[in-house]
This record gives C-alpha cells, structure tokens and sequence, in this order.
C-alpha cells in the first residue's frame, strides 16, 4: 500500500511568508509606517508629538533649576552651622529633586497620551488633519499647564511647584486612561501606571527620609546606624584606593 504524501505542516514548519518588518524610529511613528502614510509626513508628525514634552520643561525643569541654582547659591553663602537652615535647605532641596520627577514623569505620560492619539486619528483621519490635532492639543496641554502652575503658586516655591506637578501628573494617567478604556493597548497602559507608581514611591521614601532624618530627639535606628557606618567605611575604602588625602585635596 502506498504511504500518503506528507503534508507541509507535518514537521512543524509553514510555507506562509514571514510578515514583513515595520522599521521604528524616532522620525518615524509606527502607525504612520505601517498605515503606509508618505514619508514627507513622518517628521512633521514627530516634531508634533515632541510638542507635548515642551510644557514640562518650560513651567516645571525651568523653574526646578531656578530653584536649585538659587537655593545652591544662597547656601554657600552662609554658616552651615545653624542645623535650621541645614533643615531649610535639605528641605528645598528634596522638594525641588521630587518636582523634576514629577515633571520628567508627566512629560513621559503626555508623550504616551499624544502618541496614542496619533495612533488613533491617523487610523481615522488624513495626515493633514492628524497634525492639527496634534498641534491643538500640544497648545492646549501648554495653556492649561501655565495657568495651573500659576494658580498653584509654583512659579514661586518649590514646595507648591511639587504638588502642582503632582497633580498634573494625575490628570494626564486619568486622561489617558479614560480616553483608552475601549482600546486594548496593554503595554502602553501598563507602563504609564509603572511611571506614576514609581514616582509616587520615590517621592514617599524621600519625604519620610526627610522627616526622620531632620527631626530632633529622635531614636537612633540600628539599621540607619549599620547603614551610615557602612557607607563610613566604603568611603574610606574608596578614598584610599582613589590615592585621595585630606593634606593633597583639601577634604
């Protein structure tokens, strides 16, 4: 009897083309490539979607390094003797490091939220139409973030520019969440949760670092004690191994 042919799948392989692969980069969205939108259209969809991070550096990085240049100066200035301006000054500077968190946090979610919205009219719209879009909403992402950094008085302090951008922060997982709950995009939606997770976590362990650190009478704690000695030791270790003396160097 004849043995039936073998078919094409038995060994577990496939005839079927492999698909093909979508070039990503920077200047060039992958919606827009695989959407076979014209090339001409690539870097004016990116310099659009670039617009949304604009907002954070100009109302948040620019003040936060205002900040810290002013407070960096204005402590060089004085007698670092009085432990209240030591508290004054370690407090600033916390609040003004968790505010350029923040604001590097809410840059990346407005680059998510503006690249999904991309994704979205580009399916459903001309490129043309898509780069309005992208530019109205970039204008009004700015508009918005200027007006709520003034009424919250960060322009002025670093420890209102914190909240300021904590709250913007919020608005902007809640408005990308909101606007995606009928679309399944899972990595995108787990990394926006992860980015405001973390900073969330950040901002907690230094606020109660902070407060145990500056406060008076308090407990010693044997694992802060382990710790600081630990890192006494490292850092003689390190200053040997550098050749590093206090006559030679100064220290």
């Amino acid at each position: 009897m004849a043995n039936p042919p073998l078919s094409s799948s038995s060994n577990g392989t496939d005839d079927k083309p492999p698909p093909p692969v979508v070039a990503v980069s920077l200047l060039q969205p992958r919606v827009a490539v695989a959407l076979g939108v014209p090339k001409r259209w690539h870097h004016t969809l990116s310099a659009c979607r670039l617009l949304s991070v604009a907002p954070p550096i100009c109302w948040g990085l620019r003040f936060a390094l205002r900040f810290l240049v002013a407070d960096l100066l204005r402590q060089s200035g004085r007698d670092r003797d009085h432990s209240r301006d030591v508290a004054t000054f370690t407090l600033r500077l916390t609040e003004t490091a968790l505010a350029i968190i923040w604001c590097c946090a809410s840059a990346y979610l407005a680059f998510f939220f503006t690249d999904c919205l991309m994704s979205r009219w580009l399916i459903n719209y001309t490129p043309q139409a898509t780069v309005v879009r992208l530019f109205t909403i970039s204008c009004a992402f700015a508009y918005l973030t200027s007006w709520v950094v003034y009424l919250t008085g960060g322009s002025d302090d670093p420890g209102l520019l914190l909240p300021a951008w904590i709250g913007i922060a919020t608005i902007l997982t809640t408005c990308y969440h909101f606007t995606q709950r009928k679309i399944k995009i899972r990595k995108e939606t787990f990394a926006s949760v992860s980015v405001f997770s973390i900073a969330s976590f950040i901002s907690m362990v230094a606020l109660l670092f902070h407060s145990h650190s500056t406060r008076i009478g308090y407990q010693n704690v044997p694992l802060v004690a382990l710790s600081k000695r630990a890192c006494q030791i490292a850092g003689r270790i390190l200053f040997r191994v550098l050749g590093v003396t206090r006559d030679i160097d100064g220290l």
